[in-house]
């Protein structure tokens, strides 16, 4: 088990100034499963990146004997099967046996000396059982062993996702161990069957920091968790849930002692303020009776002055520190404009093909104004694909989508339309800039974000302002997919308490089962040629 220890640490992006991590002192272990946690634009995966090595601390530094590995991770394709694919990426194996198969075909010291020290490096890297170990680990990530056998370019997002994974944890295996497994947010794109089969494989692994909102599945997986909050970093020994009661815990305190707090506050600054005019006063008049004693009362009186405060201040600064890590979700407004229709989409045996095999068949629904669908469905049965084709960004083979005249469509993508640039530059209007700025501030975004370049911007703050984007749009259905990646659960929670007070007519695909039964009162269930629609019964 080995250490590693952050000392000081600071960061910045030296393109755009504004401190990511200041003077933070950490020490962890590569032995630990470790939760990551914390909202949008924190600094998780910063963090991940300057462990890994991508990225140099601005000051201080981080020390460790074990190296990091990070999820996702380049693979080297140089080979074309699968198994060759993993074991080159592993501790480059197949380079290796290449090497040695060409090797043994000489007689002369020097080749036999290169032979020797490179069946040394496959021996410490446990070569000859390193395709037995991989066998056994696609067994436990619920992968069939046939497709070790097929071109890894041809395998699926799902399936290459879950390869990666086993790579990181086995070229931890090949190093004895001590490599730290680095996972940014493992469970995105993943359907419920996906998260399940990875939480069970998670549970058997150690050694890993892992980045994800998703409350149960951090339940499942980890043994401490390390919150970055908004003006400090906490490590606990625990679950997510562990984790939860505590801050739980320490925000009641806050809640209920937040109102006497900001009185005191509000005191204390008018009595500092009041204090300071008293001693400039006293400064000013003369004493007419003064003296040379040390209890001169001028000066003496200026002295208590000062004293009192600068003991008003400490006590200032020590109550308003109790109210800097509060956290608290903004309400998130969700207007549509109104029409007089009732069926806002009609879809009539609705064909869709890619390259030449059905993904959708003889789908037919309607969606009338105030329905919140659900699509739900397996990785790869063409739930985005109909989102896309309803909003007039594919083209059905066979079938018809109609909208009334007048209906109009906002829908925001997996992968944000707005990932480059500056927000003022795309959006040149002054009014809706200023909607979507308001947006996003009502997703934590600060001003000083929205001035910045957004390829400068995490994962999930590029989310937000896909959502802001067309939250600020004109429109009589919103169609969203996937939505809850790589969001915080504040974001989480305003979302669902939006449409739930709205109810605006919508259409989402989401695998967070908890969410979609909240939210949604009809279900379309994908298959793979085709989609069910059902009716979810009124909550009482």
């Amino acid at each position: 088990m080995a250490r590693i220890q952050i000392e000081n640490l600071t960061f910045y992006y030296r393109d755009y100034y504004n401190p990511v991590f200041e003077n933070v002192t950490l020490d962890l272990s590569t032995n630990w499963r470790l939760g990551l946690i914390g909202r949008n634009g924190r600094g998780k995966t910063t963090l991940l990146k300057l462990l890994s090595g991508d990225l140099k601390p601005c000051g201080g530094r981080i020390s460790t004997a074990a190296p990091a590995e990070l999820f996702p991770c380049p693979v080297d394709e140089k080979y074309p099967l699968t198994m060759d694919v993993m074991k080159e990426s592993i501790a480059g194996l197949k380079t290796m046996e290449d090497e040695m198969a060409a090797l043994q075909e000489r007689t002369d010291e020097e080749g036999t000396d290169r032979l020797q020290e490179i069946l040394g490096r496959y021996l410490e890297a446990q070569g000859y059982q390193m395709e037995s170990l991989i066998r056994k680990e696609i067994f436990l990530m619920g992968l069939p062993e046939a497709l070790l056998s097929r071109e890894y370019a041809s395998l699926s997002g799902g399936e290459k996702t879950k390869l990666q994974i086993i790579m990181l944890f086995l070229r931890r295996s090949a190093l004895q161990g001590d490599a730290l497994v680095l996972l940014d947010e493992p469970t995105n794109h993943l359907d419920r069957g996906g998260k399940e089969i990875l939480r069970d494989y998670m549970q058997r692994k150690k050694g890993f920091i892992i980045v994800s909102h998703e409350r149960e599945f951090l339940d499942a997986v980890t043994d401490h968790i390390l919150s970055i909050n908004k003006t400090s970093i906490e490590l606990e020994k625990g679950n997510f849930s562990t984790w939860e009661k505590n801050k739980a815990q320490r925000e009641l305190f806050e809640l209920r002692t937040r109102d006497r707090l900001l009185r005191e506050v509000r005191q204390l600054q008018r009595r500092s303020e009041q204090t300071r005019g008293w001693a400039e006063e006293a400064n000013k008049q003369k004493y007419a009776f003064a003296t040379n004693a040390r209890t001169n009362g001028s000066r003496a009186y200026m002295r208590q002055a000062r004293r009192s405060e600068e003991r008003i201040r400490s006590d200032l600064a020590a109550k308003s520190e109790l109210l800097k890590n509060y956290e608290q979700a903004g309400e998130l407004p969700i207007e549509q404009e109104d029409t007089q229709e009732t069926v806002l989409l009609d879809v009539k045996s609705l064909c869709f093909c890619y390259g030449g095999e059905p993904l959708i068949e003889d789908l037919s629904f309607s969606m009338e104004k105030g329905d919140r669908i659900w699509l739900k469905g397996e990785n790869g049965c063409g739930k985005s694909t109909l989102l896309k084709l309803i909003a007039g960004a594919l083209k059905p083979r066979a079938g018809t989508v109609f909208l009334p005249d007048g209906v109009k469509i906002s829908m925001a993508c997996q992968e944000p339309v707005w990932n480059r640039g500056l927000l003022r530059e795309l959006v040149k209007d002054r009014a809706r800039r200023r909607s979507i700025e308001v947006l996003c501030e009502i997703f934590d975004l600060d001003r000083l974000k929205l001035g910045s370049p957004i390829e400068t911007w995490s994962s999930g703050e590029c989310k937000k302002l896909e959502m802001a984007r067309i939250l600020s749009e004109k429109n009589q259905i919103i169609l969203l997919d996937e939505p809850l990646n790589y969001m915080d659960v504040y974001f989480r929670r305003q979302l669902e308490s939006a449409v739930l007070e709205s109810e605006p007519t919508l259409m989402f695909v989401e695998h967070d089962e908890g969410f979609g039964r909240r939210v949604a009162n009809k279900v379309i269930e994908m298959g793979r040629t085709g989609g069910s629609f059902r009716r979810i019964p009124q909550r009482e």
